[in-house]
């Protein structure tokens, strides 16, 4: 079994812990919006690089859901060219797994003093930690190759943090958390079931687009960096809307289209005349009728599925699908680049974490 297998096995026990200790009274305190200034009127900015600022995805869709303001900026661009649109009424929240990245420390550096910092890390002696005025560890435990533990346990620490700050009781999370687990023990157990006729259908592909909407364009942000990091792929991320609006022109049948389409995306959304996972199989159709191998991960029943390879998914509430798709992806990466003759995980020129900008 390689490393990189070991870690993705470890993640349903990973993500167990995560519930059991944010379940806890007094994991994060009861008293955090005067703890951290917040009010409704505060700007909620998720900031990290790579799979740290992936996971934040779901947690900024609950909140502006529930009609917080909230979003995702990445640290590189927050730190060079964004840095003055945090003000004092700007809660921060950073996300790094080592929390030495190098973008990570440098924003730390030259923020406004006014400005709160909520700390999401997996190494509680890091300089992020150390940095910020509430501290939420991962509780990953080591995770010596690409991100997979650490990305699960963003994910949903993120999304505690979200309840919290809403306050929300997280009874219902814990519980999606529950359900999340349970379906990845279930592919995980069903793994080589799987893959072998994923693999066969996906074949090497010399471009693959991930499409989704709303939370779940964490698994098409997430799942992209998988496919470059251990199966050496050209993988875009796109939104589907994106992709309508001149990508789809790219389409060939040579390619893979990996489309994430869930029924459930968040507890709060807003009145819509089209569900998300409606246009998503409908762009999947689209995909096909030109001629596009499509891979639909989906909770949704699917009639036809010539050219396609379906994948279904149990339900998953909150926005959370993501904790599930992404293992999928994550088997995806891992027996390509086995079958591709390399060490799956194994960076060639990056560095676990990244020091230099």
């Amino acid at each position: 079994m390689t490393p990189l297998m070991e870690e993705i096995l470890k993640q349903p026990d990973a993500l167990s812990g995560v519930r059991k200790y944010y379940a806890s009274p007094g994991a994060i305190p009861q008293n955090l919006k005067k703890k951290l200034g917040v009010s409704r009127e505060t700007l909620v900015v998720f900031t990290g690089m790579g799979s740290s600022l992936h996971a934040a995805y779901p947690a900024q869709a609950w909140l502006t859901a529930m009609g917080y303001r909230a979003i995702v900026w990445e640290a590189a661009e927050l730190l060079h060219h964004h840095l003055k649109v945090l003000s004092p009424d700007t809660l921060l929240v950073v996300v790094s797994q080592s929390g030495e990245t190098v973008e990570v420390t440098q924003l730390l550096e030259v923020l406004p003093k006014k400005i709160n910092v909520v700390a999401v890390t997996n190494v509680e002696s890091s300089t992020l930690a150390r940095k910020g005025k509430l501290l939420l560890p991962m509780l990953a435990g080591v995770q010596a190759m690409v991100s997979t533990k650490t990305y699960s346990c963003a994910v949903a620490v993120l999304m505690y943090f979200a309840f919290a700050l809403a306050g929300e009781a997280n009874r219902p999370l814990s519980q999606t958390l529950m359900d999340a687990v349970d379906a990845q023990e279930e592919i995980l157990e069903r793994r080589n079931d799987l893959m072998l006729p994923t693999l066969e259908f996906f074949n090497h592909p010399p471009y693959v687009a991930l499409l989704s909407r709303g939370a779940d364009m964490a698994s098409a942000f997430q799942g992209a960096l998988m496919l470059k990091e251990v199966a050496r792929l050209a993988a875009e991320p796109i939104t589907a809307a994106q992709f309508r609006h001149g990508p789809i022109e790219i389409v060939n049948p040579s390619h893979c289209y990996i489309i994430f389409a869930r029924h459930t995306h968040s507890a709060a959304a807003a009145p819509r005349t089209r569900k998300p996972a409606t246009l998503l199989l409908k762009l999947a159709d689209d995909i096909r009728s030109h001629k596009g191998r499509v891979l639909l991960i989906s909770d949704r029943a699917v009639n036809d599925v010539t050219n396609m390879r379906l994948i279904h998914v149990d339900p998953i509430r909150l926005g959370l699908g993501t904790l599930v798709d992404i293992v999928l992806i994550q088997l995806l990466a891992h027996d390509f680049a086995l079958r591709a003759g390399f060490e799956p995980g194994k960076f060639w020129i990056a560095e676990g974490v990244t020091r230099h900008e």
